[in-house]
């Protein structure tokens, strides 16, 4: 049974590695006018792979694996993988196909929708586009689970077991340290640092980064897309994508953190990656802890440029020391858009999102509401002023996909990245020393051991419990937070 069920599966991985090589071309490669006849060809596949994960032959393999005298032989890990299995095929039973169908493709023409109105900053032509994603995101999670708080149901997709009321004094406990001190850090004005680059030299410069930390370029390749995302095509297949940009600073932490998504993806154990390509679902802000690890803990510490300054220096072409450069990556620079925010501000940008989500789905806004709303805590959260949509309401592509419940995942990754830091610490003893001595893949080589290897095995909550020997707390980030800016 269990070879049966591996045949089965390899059925799904290579469907799933043709769905997501049709997607990488949508967003990355493809022109304009071939957009919607591949749109229509990454849908019939991807009702294929429903169809796969929701057939009775599918629920008679898994429930024969489980149920077979040899299963305890297994790993304890591949034990929980293929139970995984059975309940994520459990759940997507009470999915109709034909509305999983017109749901996904309905999601591929939003995002397309999406990406013209940000570059014509206009709300309205994306605006029917959410409201109908919006409508048909309550309608899957409703045949999930219609018995529980909406809002939970979406949140159990990214971070299994997490729910709103959890998050909401988690959130409320960190914007009552933080916002004091963004008001005490932050620079209202500051110079922006620019130069001109092409697609190439950034590429180019991404390779030397990525090698750095420990990303494997041979199972690994690189694009450009307005939004940075990393993509697991297959088992050895890691793609990331990023935006062109001349902001030396934004590029580095862009690669840095989608980095840190490719090593954990890369060293999955052999054994749990044959499942399936997508190893980590439901594991979002534990990915998200590790981007974020990447770049924020190790990135923006100036120990990590020491030893390859120099080169990073040229390729960039940049014109200052290597003080000045720790400093633009760490200054508390207050400004609209999330994903070139530091540390600090990051966390609110967050949190306005989360806010705006709970309400959306509670049906206390509107689609016509959510541009006054969100300048409104913009104004309240940071002090700032929106001028245009595409700096604003249009700037993320998230809910463009459909994916409500995915915001949070960012901020609890940062919360686990303050006790992963004390966790390493404790055990490989100060980062600065590492990073100083261009030792980076020692901690590398924890998280793998540690974390990487065992891919959805474990919840956030077991390996939490497991590296860091306590429960979710606020205090070691907002310790982390305190002592660097003070310093600085």
């Amino acid at each position: 049974m269990y070879e049966k069920l591996l045949d089965y599966q390899k059925r799904i991985t290579e469907t799933e590695y043709i769905i997501n090589i049709l997607g990488w071309e949508l967003r990355v490669n493809s022109p304009n006018d071939s957009k919607n006849y591949l749109i229509d060809i990454k849908n019939k596949f991807e009702l294929e792979l429903f169809e796969l994960e929701t057939s009775k032959e599918y629920e008679k393999l898994l429930e024969g694996c489980i149920n077979d005298s040899n299963f305890s032989n297994l790993s304890i890990e591949e034990q929980r993988y293929i139970k995984n299995l059975y309940k994520k095929y459990q759940k997507n039973i009470k999915v109709p196909s034909n509305f999983y169908k017109e749901y996904k493709k309905h999601l591929s023409i939003s995002c397309n929708v999406w990406e013209e109105a940000k570059k014509s900053n206009n709300y309205e032509l994306f605006k029917p586009y959410l409201e109908k994603t919006i409508e048909l995101t309550k309608k899957y999670y409703s045949y999930i689970d219609s018995n529980k708080y909406l809002y939970d149901v979406m949140l159990d997709e990214y971070e299994l077991g997490m729910t709103s009321d959890v998050i909401d004094k988690l959130f409320d406990e960190l914007k009552v340290e933080l916002i004091p001190l963004i008001k005490k850090f932050s620079l209202k004005e500051a110079k922006d640092y620019n130069k001109e680059y092409s697609d190439s030299e950034l590429i180019e410069c991404a390779k030397i980064l990525l090698n750095y930390i420990g990303f494997d370029m041979n199972k690994g390749a690189l694009g450009i897309y307005p939004h940075g995302f990393t993509e697991k095509i297959g088992p050895n297949d890691l793609r990331i994508a990023f935006a062109h940009t001349n902001d030396p600073i934004d590029f580095v932490t862009t690669i840095i953190h989608e980095g840190g998504h490719g090593i954990f993806e890369q060293n999955i154990m052999p054994e749990l990656s044959k499942y399936k390509n997508s190893c980590l679902d439901n594991l979002y802000a534990l990915h998200e802890s590790q981007s974020r690890f990447y770049e924020n803990i190790l990135g923006r510490n100036i120990n990590f440029w020491y030893p390859i300054y120099d080169e990073i220096k040229s390729k960039l072409n940049l014109d200052i020391d290597i003080n000045e450069f720790a400093c633009l990556l760490n200054r508390v620079k207050l400004g609209p858009i999330r994903t070139v925010a530091d540390e600090l501000t990051y966390c609110l940008h967050i949190i306005l999102r989360y806010e705006l989500e709970r309400q959306i789905f509670s049906g206390d806004i509107s689609v016509d509401e959510l541009p006054i709303l969100w300048d409104k805590k913009m104004k309240e959260y940071l002090g700032l002023e929106i001028n245009n949509d595409s700096e604003g309401i249009l700037q993320d592509v998230h809910w463009s996909e459909g994916s409500f419940g995915y915001f949070p995942s960012y901020l609890l990754g940062t919360i686990y990245d303050g006790m992963f830091k004390e966790a390493i610490e404790k055990d490989l003893g100060p980062i600065d020393g590492l990073l100083k001595e261009g030792k980076i893949k020692l901690i590398t080589e924890y998280l793998i051991k540690n974390i990487y290897r065992y891919g959805e095995a474990y919840n956030s909550k077991e390996v939490i419990e497991k590296v860091c020997g306590c429960e979710i707390s606020v205090k070691p980030i907002v310790k982390y937070f305190k002592k660097k800016y003070e310093k600085i």
